[in-house]
């Protein structure tokens, strides 16, 4: 067969850590079937088998509004007819809503479905955010299959769009590979790492709905209690300037300079080494899909923190201690608790056996988008 993947709103964060991570595997899985990628031409290079070719369409064509919907609706509907794909899957949330070809449509963005996201935006953010979300629904309505990276994340979907509930889902978690975040740090790293007291994680991007307002909270209740720790984050000013520079509007009016490092963005290869260096990671984020970095701490024995959302007691299972995502009290107390020694030990121990009990790798990711694939076009 001859596939179409939509993959043109990959360009930093999770979808970049995903399909980076999943071609690869598709080609080693899957010699068969031919594979025609859609990817911003800023994609890396990636050695992929013949059958897998990456199509580069230009990075402003893939973020402007208007000609993104001129692509997914009008032009891609055309292409595939005229190259005569069998089925096209749209990987990164938005596709075209009419397909001559069966559509398996991909659904990983939390933030058009999440009520606590929708309940802290408003203006101009709000507006595109629900009309993302009416242009992901009016192409679910058609899709042959619906797949999301947890269970979770498809009830968000059918709670929040009852149009949806009778079309046919699937979940299919990501994968994680230990073995590609084994680089050593960079020195410029290793730097700000150089400090005493406990090392307190949180790798992520800058975002509304990472829960930095409850975190900086929780760090400032944390200092008031005498606790000698460094709380890093893995923000880049570059990723959101207004959102980081209020973040550090927050930092200097709690006085929490001493406590609060952002560090930038740190190349995934080496988040290996971060995750060893560190003695907790914290994931105050109110709303996620699936939440790979829970799973690459897990991987590498640190204990976790975490919300109490449905998502991340999905994928940490007892590997975490939770606490009401918008109480910072209790996310203090929470943190205070985890750094027990006893604690610790019995969260890196809950942590190794969920990581034993299901397997996270890449190849099965690939072995079961094929079969599902398979399913949903046949």
């Amino acid at each position: 067969m001859k596939l179409l993947i939509h993959a043109l709103g990959a360009k930093m964060g999770g979808a970049m850590r995903h399909l980076t991570n999943f071609l690869p595997e598709l080609g080693k899985q899957d010699t068969s079937n031919e594979y025609r990628i859609l990817v911003r031409h800023g994609f890396p290079e990636l050695f992929l088998p013949d059958n897998i070719r990456l199509e580069r369409v230009p990075d402003e064509a893939a973020s402007h509004w208007g000609r993104r919907l001129t692509l997914d609706i009008i032009q891609l509907p055309r292409k595939l007819s005229r190259e005569r794909f069998d089925a096209i899957v749209s990987l990164t949330n938005f596709g075209p809503i009419w397909s001559p070809v069966p559509h398996i449509f991909f659904q990983r963005n939390s933030l058009y479905y999440c009520s606590h996201y929708l309940a802290t935006v408003s203006g101009k953010e709000k507006y595109e955010t629900l009309m993302r979300r009416w242009l992901a629904m009016a192409s679910m309505k058609r899709a042959a299959l619906v797949v999301t990276p947890s269970n979770a994340m498809a009830e968000m979907i059918k709670e929040t769009c009852p149009q949806v509930r009778k079309r046919p889902f699937r979940t299919l978690y990501h994968g994680y590979s230990k073995d590609s975040l084994t680089e050593p740090l960079e020195s410029r790293y290793g730097e700000k790492l150089a400090v005493t007291g406990y090392k307190l994680l949180y790798p992520t991007h800058p975002a509304t709905h990472k829960g930095f307002e409850i975190l900086f909270e929780i760090v400032e209740l944390l200092k008031a209690e005498g606790l000698d720790f460094t709380l890093f984050t893995t923000i880049s000013r570059e990723d959101w300037p207004q959102g980081v520079d209020e973040y550090s509007r927050m930092i200097r009016e709690r006085g929490l300079g001493q406590h609060v490092v952002f560090m930038g963005r740190v190349p995934q290869s080496q988040m290996g080494a971060l995750y060893e260096r560190c003695d907790l990671m914290v994931y105050p984020s109110l709303c996620e899909s699936f939440g790979f970095s829970m799973i690459e701490a897990m991987g590498h024995g640190l204990p976790i923190v975490a919300s109490d959302t449905s998502v991340n007691r999905e994928i940490c299972g007892n590997g975490a201690i939770y606490y009401p995502p918008l109480d910072g009290k209790a996310g203090a107390e929470a943190i205070k608790r985890a750094l027990d020694p006893g604690v610790t030990k019995e969260l890196r121990g809950n942590g190794r056996q969920r990581m034993d009990s299901f397997d996270w790798s890449w190849e099965r990711y690939a072995r079961e988008f094929v079969e599902i694939m398979a399913d949903a076009i046949k």
